[in-house]
């Protein structure tokens, strides 16, 4: 049973340090949206945006 709680508390710090490195990626990008990409990035802003990418790549028309 020992060997078991061993495996279950190891899966619970991988699972806690995964959800932290998520918090820290969502966090991040939302305050990159809050406090404005274009004054942090400068023209390169516009290129990183992902709609604007992906009107680049032509992947919002329907056709």
């Amino acid at each position: 049973m020992s060997c078991l709680e061993g495996v279950l508390s190891l899966d619970v710090v991988r699972s806690a340090f995964g959800f932290i490195v998520f918090t820290a990626l969502l966090c991040s990008w939302a305050l990159t949206f809050s406090v404005g990409g274009e004054r942090l990035f400068g023209p390169v802003w516009d290129q990183l945006v992902m709609y604007n990418l992906a009107d680049r790549l032509g992947l919002t028309t329907w056709s």
